[in-house]
C-alpha cells in the first residue's frame, strides 16, 4: 500500500481557513464593535444637542457644538455636508451680534439645518418642522435676560465704566437727631 504525500490545493484551502478563520472573525469583530461605538457617540453628541437646542449659552450644548468635528469627521457624502453646516455656524457665532437684528434668527436657522443634516445622517426620520420645534419655558427667557443685565451691570462695575447710582434721603427720625446736636 502507497500513501499519497502530495499536497493538494484544496489541502492548502483548507489549512489556510481553519488557520486564518479566528484571526479574520476576531478582526471583523473588533471592527463592528468599532463602528457600533462610533455610532453611538455621534447619536449621543446627536441627543445632547437636539435636547440644548434652546439653550445655546449652555455649557454642555457648547462642548457637543465643539465635539461635531470631531465626531462627525469624514470628506465625503453626509459627513462633508455636516461639517460643512458646522463650519458655517462657527463662523456665524464668531460675528458680532450687536447692530443685527436678524443675527440671533439666522444663528437658530443655521443650528437647525446643521440638526435636520445630524439628524439624516444617523436615519433619524425628523423634517424641519420637528427640529424647530422646541419648548423654552418663558421663565427661562426672563431668568436669562436677568442674568444678563447682572452680568453686564457687574462687568461695568468692575471695568470703572459704570457707577452705582446713590440716593440720599432724609429718614423720618432725622429731625429729632438734629436737634439733639444742635444745642450742646
Amino acid at each position: 500500500m502507497q500513501v499519497d504525500w502530495s499536497v493538494k490545493f484544496t489541502d492548502i484551502l483548507i489549512m489556510s481557513v481553519t488557520f486564518l478563520g479566528p484571526i479574520m472573525a476576531v478582526q471583523i469583530q473588533k471592527l463592528l464593535e468599532r463602528n457600533r461605538e462610533t455610532n453611538s457617540s455621534r447619536t449621543r453628541l446627536f441627543k445632547t444637542l437636539m435636547s440644548t437646542r434652546a439653550l445655546n449659552l449652555s455649557p454642555v450644548h457648547v462642548e457637543a457644538l465643539n465635539a461635531v468635528p470631531i465626531e462627525f469627521y469624514g470628506t465625503t457624502g453626509q459627513l462633508k455636508s455636516i461639517n460643512l453646516k458646522w463650519k458655517i455656524y462657527y463662523e456665524h457665532l464668531l460675528l458680532p451680534a450687536n447692530g443685527d437684528p436678524n443675527w440671533e434668527a439666522k444663528r437658530r436657522d443655521l443650528l437647525f439645518g446643521l440638526l435636520l443634516a445630524m439628524s439624516q445622517f444617523l436615519e433619524y426620520d425628523f423634517d424641519e418642522v420637528d427640529i424647530k420645534k422646541v419648548y423654552t419655558p418663558q421663565g427661562h427667557a426672563v431668568i436669562e435676560a436677568d442674568q444678563e443685565i447682572i452680568r453686564r451691570g457687574f462687568a461695568g462695575l468692575f471695568r470703572g465704566e459704570v457707577t452705582i447710582p446713590v440716593e440720599v434721603r432724609q429718614s423720618a427720625h432725622a429731625p429729632a437727631a438734629e436737634k439733639t446736636h444742635a444745642n450742646p
